[in-house]
């Protein structure tokens, strides 16, 4: 008899090319194990990724902050899936959590400055967002301050090495 354990292990192999059998696999983990918030976190990130089941994704994702309140990942796709649904102000929160969780995810920094730019937000506050993300090596944020504001990585790039190297020295 297969456990919660087998189903969800099924569901990583079946996430690389059968999208509906890792759903069906996660679903069949959770019934098992209902507190098993990687396979809701699995399960929500399919649904909006892959699928667009971005309702039921962001029921997936709320359970995974209720199970486990730290996870950063499930505060950067939640975020994701409410910008999907054109929650814009209600995804900020959740990107703002998922920095404090994890500060190095370039995608936190990406999706809350076009968050931003789409409430219509200071061009400042929209660029640190972006120009952070490029620091990381977002390529994507880089195309995105040009679209938005006709602007060049490079530049953005020099501002924002300058004023960390400017930190340290106040700092020493």
């Amino acid at each position: 008899m297969r456990n919660a354990d087998d189903y969800f292990k099924s569901g990583l192999r079946n996430n690389l090319k059968n999208y509906p059998a890792a759903v069906a696999d996660y679903s069949k983990t959770i019934e098992l194990n209902p507190s098993h918030s990687e396979a809701y976190l699995k399960r929500g990130t399919l649904r909006y990724k892959i699928l667009k089941q971005y309702r039921e994704a962001l029921t997936d994702l709320d359970k995974v902050i209720e199970l486990k309140p730290d996870c950063a990942p499930a505060y950067l796709h939640r975020g994701v899936v409410k910008c999907n649904l054109q929650m814009f102000d209600s995804a900020l929160p959740d990107f703002d959590r998922a920095e404090e969780l994890d500060p190095n995810d370039e995608r936190v920094y990406l999706n809350r400055g076009k968050s931003k730019y789409m409430l219509k937000y200071d061009e400042k506050e929209v660029r640190l967002d972006l120009e952070k993300a490029i620091l990381f090596g977002s390529t994507t944020a880089a195309d995105m301050l040009k679209l938005f504001y006709r602007s060049d990585q490079d530049s953005a790039r020099e501002r924002i090495t300058a004023g960390v190297n400017n930190q340290k020295k106040t700092m020493a």
